[in-house]
């Protein structure tokens, strides 16, 4: 019945942009943080959002006040704006009992790349050199909501640094299988921490903080043609945009000289719009682990929530540990390729 009381409210919402005109919808696929249906009227489609993950309208505010500015901004690619409520706003609030917000944005064509293939990653670090380039020159309020990245300590309440100390150190009986894994990544969880004084002097800016394949589109030739979901954005170590997607283009798996081919052609890509300082080269593989540190975290706290089982909080401590151990013996060789 609740389902069903959703979808009545989901079909009512596209009046409130388009009142009197005729609608249809359909089911779109959401992220973890969203609900999607798209709306179509009078042959142009568009894409509703429900917020699922919280009902915090001064983080939809601000997402949304950075999309229209950089709406401004002559981009190769497409952007998901905000369409406009009659009244000027952007976001309506649902008329049931949890309060959820939805908002409607413009739409693009495309699918999700995979990056399978060297020849796509060139293209790929452009579009985000571009993008952060754009960022680099929106200074606007209200201020960001969201923390730095290295601000670790709030990205789960329940994770301060006292609580992940404790689980990684004095694993319960449920993660004794992965003791020494769990030792060697709070290793790096201090290792960062002790670097948190320095990275803040660091170059800062406006950053996406999650651009990555299921947040992009291509068209049918493959070509870029749109850069998704700017729910998280917000200021933090210029660097960092770069950090996070060589975090998920590295997979260990693979031999080294892959995956620094893989990371030089990205960077070839986006140092075409983005210059970065000499200081900011020797703290990337701590950023990108910070990436994969940032991951754990958020699963550990889903797993203390009881949202997530045993067996997903392991996979991902396997996978937080078999990247930044791949870090510390290529890290350096591969910052060095990308600082020649």
């Amino acid at each position: 019945m609740l389902i069903k009381d959703q979808e009545e409210l989901l079909s009512s919402l596209p009046a409130h942009w388009f009142p009197g005109k005729k609608w249809s919808m359909r089911i779109g696929t959401g992220g973890m943080n969203n609900t999607t249906r798209f709306v179509a009227v009078e042959g142009t489609t568009y894409v509703m959002r429900l917020y699922e993950t919280h009902r915090d309208l001064d983080k939809i505010i601000f997402e949304h006040h950075i999309l229209l500015a950089l709406a401004k901004y002559p981009l190769p690619y497409r952007l998901p704006i905000p369409i406009q409520l009659p009244s000027g706003e952007t976001v309506v609030r649902l008329d049931d009992e949890q309060g959820k917000l939805a908002a409607l944005f413009s739409y693009t064509e495309g699918y999700n790349p995979t990056w399978e293939h060297l020849f796509q990653l060139k293209p790929f670090g452009k579009a985000v050199g571009q993008l952060s380039k754009a960022l680099s020159t929106i200074h606007v309020a209200p201020n960001p909501v969201y923390p730095p990245y290295y601000e670790i300590e709030h990205i789960h309440p329940r994770c301060s640094p006292e609580a992940i100390r404790e689980f990684c150190l004095r694993p319960s009986e449920a993660f004794l299988f992965q003791r020494e894994m769990l030792t060697y990544i709070y290793g790096r969880f201090a290792a960062f921490y002790e670097a948190i004084p320095t990275l803040r002097k660091l170059p800062h800016q406006l950053v996406h903080g999650d651009i990555n394949g299921s947040n992009m589109l291509v068209d049918a030739e493959g070509q870029i043609a749109a850069v998704l979901d700017f729910e998280f954005v917000t200021w933090d170590l210029r660097v960092m945009e770069l950090a996070v997607c060589l975090s998920d283009l590295i997979d260990p798996t693979l031999p080294e000289e892959v995956l620094r081919l893989k990371c030089s052609a990205f960077y070839e890509g986006y140092r075409a719009s983005v210059c970065l300082e000499e200081t900011e080269y020797p703290y990337l593989p701590l950023l990108i682990e910070l990436r994969r540190l940032d991951v754990f975290v958020h699963f550990l706290g889903r797993y203390f929530d009881g949202v997530d089982a045993q067996g997903v909080l392991v996979d991902i401590i396997h996978n937080t540990y078999d990247k930044t151990r791949w870090l510390q013996s290529y890290g350096v060789k591969l910052i060095q390729d990308l600082s020649k």
